[in-house]
């Protein structure tokens, strides 16, 4: 410690509030909280507080601490969540949260909801459900939600005083009771978003019970049609929550379920570094319903309790529903904090439980098996060296691809119109370029402005002179980037299907692709309609991004190369003895080509330099 390293607390109040310790940059490396902010940043300047390494190592940079009072902790709690994903301090543990997940959204604020998909939640008076790890699973969940209570899923401005608008072929094929064209009450529609809303937030049971009381009802009166549609939609309801799961329904209570491994415990810290995977099982009424994970990076291996602490703090921070009982594997920094944070959020009282036995023991012990394979797989995904991108392994995770990206090759177009067309391919290996595995290609088969046909050739002469054994082309990519949207990455696609039976290794069908669309920046993937959008601070983002516009500076360099050749050459470079100073010669004194075709044979002798051989042979090739 410095002599002048205790003042930083000396003016400090005691009152509770969040702490920035700040580096002589003046950003913050770690930002906490503290029911009496004096007491607890003193006692980082205490003797024997460097038993901690991560905290010892932390204060040789600490140059400033600054503060922020809050009126209690749990104002405290809630402003330390939001300083560290603002500031991302280099010394706290951060949720590397980069996806998107989908959500369910029911528009409850409209005098007609209507349901729809989204990736982002607001405080905006609406109901969300989620959130669903794949897009495709929440597709399902919906199409199956609107066969058995028909909702719109139109963006149609509703009125709740009558609306002119004509059906579609929701209404037409039971999808939809047409509110847009009034053939259904404010009341009635509204029983129908209560029952969506009730099947979507895990009350089944309730769902059911009204179900089987509006058909006894309509068979007391003898509309027995009525009752029939009643009978098949109680029969829908039962066969879409009925799920063969090895969890016995003994709850019927909201849980989260959370486990956590690290790479320490598993002898893989060499590789991985201090990084910990979490794993989250949703347990709704009783069934496993969805489970998510997340990495946390800076874990030391003596504090994996205040890391899951942090966690849950911060998963739950903007979290849609807060369940029951959070179970835990171990007691946590804060508990009682905690607690107390998350039943204001739920409304009601939320419990944080560390089983020990029984069917809750059961399920953690499930998370943190779950947490374990995750850690495993992730080492197997890492090339084998201490300074790999960790870009790499994301982006290959977020793809679900299986090996190592030591190779990504980008591709891109130029053209102007249809003259002097090119492409680019450019390569990045293990996070680096390869400049000297960059290739340049004169577009030669196709005419006019067709930027698919020529990503088309493009890939056909790549895989073509690798396929002939060109030593040039001999290494083969693990993952292929097109620049442009789903129209350049459908074509990149059918080219590569024409190598279905090659003898390459991999055969090219079987390279993993993706193209990034230079709008908003979507990733979009084979096979896949909806594109991954991820944040503009995101790592893996601005990899993607500085190899495709690596690719795009190759092509356009090389097309500006053939257009600037074209522009300095003229039909006088084809002449026998006529250099580049009679060339420069005679432009000076003609001015155009078509002037010196022009010009007598005398003309061209009183040129500076042009002898009477020179100038015979101008007027033979002009």
């Amino acid at each position: 410690m410095t002599d002048n390293q205790p003042k930083l607390w000396q003016s400090i109040p005691s009152s509770p509030g969040v702490y920035l310790m700040k580096a002589s940059d003046g950003s913050s490396i770690y930002i906490g909280k503290a029911v009496n902010l004096r007491n607890r940043v003193r006692s980082y300047f205490q003797t024997g507080i460097s038993e901690n390494p991560m905290t010892a190592q932390m204060m040789r940079y600490v140059t400033e601490v600054d503060y922020i009072v809050t009126s209690n902790e749990i104002e405290a709690l809630i402003l330390e969540n939001n300083l560290i994903k603002s500031h991302q301090p280099r010394y706290n543990v951060k949720l590397k949260d980069d996806k998107r997940y989908p959500f369910l959204r029911v528009t409850t604020n409209e005098a007609f909801p209507r349901i729809m998909i989204t990736r982002k939640t607001e405080n905006d008076g609406t109901r969300y459900f989620g959130p669903f790890v794949r897009v495709r699973s929440t597709r399902q969940v919906m199409k199956q939600l609107t066969k058995l209570f028909p909702i719109r899923t139109c963006s149609l401005p509703l009125t709740e005083y009558g609306n002119k608008y004509r059906e579609c072929l929701d209404y037409h094929i039971g999808r939809c009771p047409a509110p847009c064209s009034n053939k259904v009450s404010t009341q009635d529609y509204k029983k129908i978003v209560r029952k969506v809303c009730q099947f979507l937030g895990g009350n089944t049971n309730a769902v059911v019970k009204d179900l089987k009381q509006q058909m006894a009802v309509a068979a007391e009166s003898l509309d027995f049609e009525k009752a029939a549609k009643y009978r098949d939609m109680l029969k829908d309801v039962q066969d879409a929550v009925t799920t063969q799961q090895n969890l016995d329904k003994v709850s019927s209570v909201d849980e989260d379920v959370i486990g956590i491994a690290t790479a320490f415990q598993h002898g893989l810290q060499n590789k991985l570094g201090d990084v910990a995977c979490v794993q989250v099982l949703h347990v709704r009424d009783g069934k496993l319903l969805e489970r998510e994970h997340y990495y946390l990076n800076d874990v030391h291996p003596e504090l994996i309790s205040t890391a899951l602490g942090a966690f849950v703090s911060q998963y739950y921070q903007n979290a849609v529903l807060v369940p029951k009982t959070i179970v835990l594997p171990m007691l946590i920094e804060s508990a009682d904090l905690l607690q107390e944070w998350l039943s204001e959020k739920r409304g009601n009282q939320v419990s944080l439980h560390v089983p020990r036995a029984g069917r809750l023991r059961q399920l953690q012990t499930l998370a943190t098996k779950n947490a374990e394979v995750l850690i495993m797989q992730r080492e197997q995904s890492v090339v084998y060296s201490s300074d790999v991108d960790p870009a790499l392994v994301e982006l290959q995770e977020l793809l679900e691809i299986n090996h190592p990206l030591r190779r990504i090759e980008a591709y891109d177009i130029s053209n102007l119109g249809d003259r002097y067309a090119v492409g680019s391919m450019v390569v990045l290996e293990d996070g680096k370029p390869m400049s000297s595995e960059y290739r340049q290609f004169k577009i030669r088969t196709v005419s006019g402005q067709n930027d698919y046909a020529m990503m088309q050739e493009v890939l056909t002469r790549r895989f073509r002179r690798a396929e002939s054994g060109d030593k040039k082309f001999s290494k083969l990519p693990d993952l292929i980037l097109i620049d442009g949207g789903k129209g350049q990455l459908s074509a990149a696609q059918t080219t590569l299907h024409t190598f279905s039976q090659s003898e390459l290794e991999p055969v090219p069908t079987q390279i993993p692709m993706i193209a990034l669309a230079k709008r908003i920046e979507e990733i979009f993937l084979p096979r896949n309609p909806d594109p991954i959008i991820l944040r503009e601070e995101n790592p893996t983002l601005h990899m993607i991004q500085r190899l495709r516009d690596e690719a795009h500076r190759f092509a356009v360099t090389y097309h500006r190369k053939l257009r600037q050749k074209a522009l300095t050459t003229s039909v006088l470079d084809e002449i026998p003895s006529v250099g580049p100073k009679r060339k420069q010669a005679l432009l000076q004194q003609f001015g155009s080509i078509d002037a010196i075709r022009h010009a007598s044979l005398d003309e061209l002798l009183s040129v500076k330099g042009i002898p009477r051989s020179v100038a015979e042979n101008i007027r033979k090739h002009l």
